[in-house]
Order: C-alpha cells, then sequence, then structure tokens
C-alpha cells in the first residue's frame, strides 16, 4: 500500500506586466531544498536556474518563466513564499543610534508592484523615429548583471538599453533588434541626442519595480541619566525594493 498524498491548495493571482490571471499553489519542502542548494553555491546561473525552476513547478497552464520580466518574477515568487511559509515576514535591521535590533512584519498581500506615472515601452524619438523597449527577463537581468559587473553607472545603463530594444521602428519599417548584430544596435543608440537618450533612459527610471515603504521605530531601551533607562525612540522611513530586500 502507498502512502497518503497531501492535497495541495491552488491560488490565482495577476500576473503584474499582462494582467493575466495565472493559478499556482505553494512552493513545497523539495523546491525550497532547491532553493537552499543553490543559495548555498552562490553561483548566479544556479541561482537563476533554481528560480525558474521553482516557479515552472508550481505554477499551472501554459506559462513559459522565461518569458516574465523581472519584477513579475520577483511579485509571484514573493506570492509562492507567501503561501508556502505564512503572510507576514519580519525584517529586522540595525538602529543607527543605539545599534541595537529593530524588528519590522510586513504582510505580502500589503507588497505591491508600482508603477510610476508617464511609463511607456514605445518611445518615439521624432515625429518618423521610434524605439519599443522589452522588459528584461530573468535571463536577461543575470547576463546584464554579469556583463556590467566591473562597469561604471553609464556604461551600465547604455549596456542595458541596448539589450533591452525589443524593436526600432520608422514611416516605412520595423527593425527587429533580434535581426541586427549587437554592433548596428550599439552605432544606433551611439548616434542619439542626450535628449532622445534621457528619453530611452525614462523607460528604466519608471519600470515597475517590487516596492513598499516601512516606518521603523527603535523601541530598544538605552542608558539615559545616571542608571535611568529611555527609550532610544529612533524613527525613520525606509524604502525597500527588490525581493532581497524583503528576505534581507
Amino acid at each position: 500500500m502507498g502512502l497518503p498524498t497531501i492535497a495541495v491548495p491552488q491560488y490565482t493571482l495577476t500576473v503584474p506586466s499582462s494582467k493575466k490571471k495565472i493559478k499556482y499553489r505553494p512552493f513545497l519542502v523539495k523546491e525550497e531544498k532547491i532553493l537552499l542548494i543553490a543559495m548555498e553555491s552562490e553561483n548566479q546561473e544556479q541561482i537563476v536556474d533554481a528560480t525558474k525552476t521553482t516557479l515552472q513547478n508550481c505554477i499551472f497552464g501554459d506559462v513559459n518563466v522565461s518569458d516574465l520580466s523581472t519584477f513579475d518574477i520577483e511579485y509571484i515568487f514573493l506570492q509562492l513564499r507567501g503561501k508556502a511559509k505564512g503572510e507576514d515576514i519580519e525584517l529586522k535591521f540595525e538602529c543607527p543610534d543605539c545599534k541595537g535590533e529593530m524588528v519590522n512584519s510586513i504582510n505580502i498581500d500589503t507588497i505591491k508592484i508600482i508603477q510610476q506615472d508617464g511609463h511607456d515601452n514605445n518611445i518615439r524619438i521624432t515625429d518618423d523615429l521610434g524605439v519599443v523597449m522589452k522588459y528584461p527577463n530573468i535571463d536577461l537581468q543575470s547576463k546584464i548583471e554579469t556583463d556590467t559587473k566591473d562597469k561604471n553607472n553609464i556604461d551600465t545603463l547604455f549596456y542595458t538599453i541596448i539589450q533591452c530594444i525589443d524593436y526600432i521602428y520608422d514611416k516605412e519599417n520595423t527593425y527587429p533588434s533580434k535581426d541586427h548584430t549587437e554592433t548596428e544596435i550599439t552605432d544606433f543608440v551611439e548616434s542619439l541626442t542626450d535628449t532622445h537618450f534621457q528619453k530611452i533612459s525614462k523607460f528604466f527610471e519608471t519600470m515597475p519595480s517590487l516596492k513598499h515603504e516601512i516606518e521603523l521605530h527603535c523601541t530598544n531601551k538605552v542608558k539615559g541619566k545616571g542608571k535611568e533607562k529611555k527609550i532610544c525612540n529612533h524613527k525613520e522611513k525606509m524604502m525597500l525594493e527588490g525581493l532581497a530586500n524583503f528576505f534581507g
């Protein structure tokens, strides 16, 4: 006689970029093991593979995780984690005044993908010329981080723009980046004026991201006058951004 099986609940969420509803289950011990091994390895490629495997295992239906944007991945992973280990995340920070520990609890359901006003992936360069951008997926983001590890901020932005151009268009034609060499795309970007370049840069500055503002309040007791103890009472607001911040 075989061992009994445990029924795993299913949930529904809306993918931030496409607004498409998908069904998913929490990640199980087998997926958590894969993730822990990958994290311990500190190997970026292994971490990416483990994340993709976990999401692909837990999402039902015809969804290719490799096609999802990085902020979709972050949001979905957070939901999987919440259903698997509980909706409340406890984060700990060091108080800058007394050096004691400040604890803040966040409910995952309150964490949203924030999109700024004026965000558009279709950037009009002139009346006759434009560029359509694509959101980096998990593989492209990993490539960008690896290739720009030793680059300065300007070179990193420049490289990121080149990798994230989906296609260029004018009145007569469209020019998909996949049909052109990186050198050709680089030459095109280098031919832009600073005003044109800033228009494209805005795409990344306003790109949707996983954000949540918290307010920290230190209630540790510290030395006062003589033997008297007082509350530190340090307060500050902090913006958490990106998946890593929610598990720091």
